[in-house]
């Protein structure tokens, strides 16, 4: 396993990072779980990184993985726009990056870090209970056909 370099995106990764998610997202697509993340372009990534904190996971230069925290309340942050190239899943890459986005929600004073997920994904529901995330509700979807849960994470 190589360990990425994690950093703060700029606007300049945008076009990197889309090709990310596009990438990443493909297998939920295949899985019967797509998402708007898997048909982003450049310019919606621009603004999200102008807008919320992103990070990217950088292997010698290149951008394979990338993640977003978004300001819920005082006290909780939503961690969404989460993915890693096709190319690199089962690295640790993605271990790496959580801890990451975790790590920087309580350094800005974040007790409690949220995302949503696909109740019935064959292994993210597992993949983020190892990582100490328990179900706290459910969120159900009116443009899709499937529903999503919420999962949530106690930071120190």
């Amino acid at each position: 396993m190589r360990t990425p370099d994690i950093r703060q995106a700029t606007v300049e990764d945008a076009n990197a990072l889309a090709a990310v998610y596009r990438s990443a997202y493909q297998e939920n697509r295949e899985l019967g779980f797509p998402a708007s993340a898997g048909s982003v372009s450049p310019v919606t990534v621009a603004d999200w990184i102008r807008e919320n904190e992103v990070s990217v996971a950088a292997i010698d230069g290149e951008i394979v993985g990338g993640v977003r925290l978004e300001r819920e309340t005082t006290h909780r942050a939503k961690l969404s726009r989460f993915g890693v190239h096709e190319e690199y899943k089962g690295d640790g890459i993605g271990s790496e990056l959580l801890a990451h986005a975790e790590e920087q929600a309580a350094d800005r004073g974040y007790t409690t870090i949220r995302l949503t997920t696909p109740e019935r994904h064959p292994y993210l529901p597992v993949f983020y209970r190892n990582r100490g995330y328990e179900k706290t509700g459910d969120h159900p979807l009116d443009n899709r056909s499937y529903d999503e849960i919420i999962m949530e994470k106690q930071l120190r």
